[in-house]
């Protein structure tokens, strides 16, 4: 890999074509968790070692700056990785977040004085001893095999097997089946920073799978799109989305194919992605702030994210839960975090249709009670054996 002077600011994939592939061979192999490679994503920053071993991948609005992806290098250089980065933002009096932190890191944020808080926790599916057997595993079962009922095939759209035009039609597709799920949410676009593109201009080494009616030979129903990480011994599914007419139980369906079609590959571990705000209980000099906040959207703000929602979704797969951190420097405040919505567009919010939510629910209120609860399931460090 060629050295490289720290503190580059090149968008990413935009006008260092090396940059951008020794960061995503970088992102690929040393990424440790599910948002590892969104940090190829475009209209982000990276920062590079002084020996151009390891980078950091930023967003900045203002004098705040947002990491995704962590620590990209080998774990050896991480250490120094973080000092450097850490002292390019002291030097520039900038407010700096890392998003996702594994617990591993945690004493080397805590060395460099980042202020350490819970983020929530990210459900791990652990191929090998993942059988779909038993009463465990009856609900996903159920939603298998009503979607093979009504003929639905699962296949995966490999870029280099289409032509530029051809694939151009494949993204036209999967941006039609998110503009119809993009209805039923109260934002007026997709949430990014947060979540990868449909449609990135480098799509690297992302998995893009379709769910078709008729046997394959119909309308693309719903679509998953996976990351790697871990040298690619890992893979999140971090997007998915499905026609708001699609047959039942599609979601659950098209992960239940999806890891039956790496399971083959000897991919060691599927990510269903975060769970934000799942058990975010206090830590030592960490910021109430953000734990509060966190609660509180978990607890009452679901008519905007519906976080206890998508906690009882993931949680029907029986996932290993494996805890994820946020870190600040020097600390987090209001304005830091005002910045992080401006960037990511989460309460940009089209009021005709969060209007017509609050009034569904206030006509025909359902109850919750039949959702998971987060404190009843035990949270693992390590794989299971």
């Amino acid at each position: 890999m060629n050295a490289r002077i720290a503190n580059v600011e090149i968008a990413v994939g935009e006008t260092d074509s090396s940059a951008a592939k020794d960061l995503e061979e970088l992102a690929y192999r040393f990424g440790r968790t599910y948002d590892g490679y969104l940090a190829t994503e475009a209209g982000l920053k990276p920062f590079w070692s002084n020996d151009g071993k390891g980078v950091v991948a930023y967003a900045q609005i203002g004098r705040y700056v947002h990491v995704q992806g962590g620590l990209l290098c080998e774990a050896a250089d991480r250490p120094a990785l973080l000092r450097e980065f850490h002292e390019f933002a002291r030097r520039q009096r900038l407010v700096v977040t890392f998003y996702n932190a594994p617990e591993e890191d945690l004493p080397l944020f805590r060395e460099q004085g980042f202020q350490v808080t819970k983020w929530g926790e990210e459900p791990l599916l652990d191929l090998p001893a993942l059988t779909w057997a038993g009463g465990t595993y009856e609900w996903v079962r159920r939603q298998f095999h009503y979607c093979q009922r009504q003929k639905v095939q699962f296949t995966e759209c490999r870029r280099e097997d289409y032509s530029d035009s051809e694939w151009g039609s494949v993204l036209n597709d999967i941006r039609a089946v998110a503009a119809e799920g993009l209805q039923t949410k109260p934002q007026r676009k997709e949430i990014w920073f947060f979540n990868g593109r449909f449609d990135p201009p480098n799509w690297g080494r992302r998995r893009l799978f379709l769910a078709k009616g008729e046997n394959g030979t119909g309308r693309t129903e719903g679509f998953l799109v996976c990351l790697p990480f871990q040298d690619g011994t890992h893979w999140s599914i971090e997007t998915y989305r499905h026609r708001l007419d699609a047959p039942r139980g599609l979601v659950p369906f098209m992960i239940h194919q999806c890891v039956e079609r790496m399971r083959p590959e000897g991919i060691q571990c599927v990510s269903l992605c975060l769970c934000p705000a799942v058990r975010c209980e206090a830590l030592p000099n960490d910021s109430r702030l953000v734990r509060r906040g966190l609660q509180f959207g978990f607890n009452y703000a679901s008519i905007f994210f519906d976080l206890p929602g998508e906690y009882h979704f993931k949680s029907r797969f029986r996932p290993r839960f494996v805890r994820r951190y946020i870190c600040h420097s020097p600390r987090a405040t209001v304005r830091s975090m005002w910045s992080l919505v401006r960037i990511s567009g989460v309460l940009t919010f089209d009021f005709r249709k969060l209007g017509s939510a609050l009034w569904s629910r206030i006509r025909r209120p359902k109850s919750r009670s039949h959702l998971a609860t987060p404190s009843t399931t035990p949270v693992s460090t390590e794989p299971r054996t």
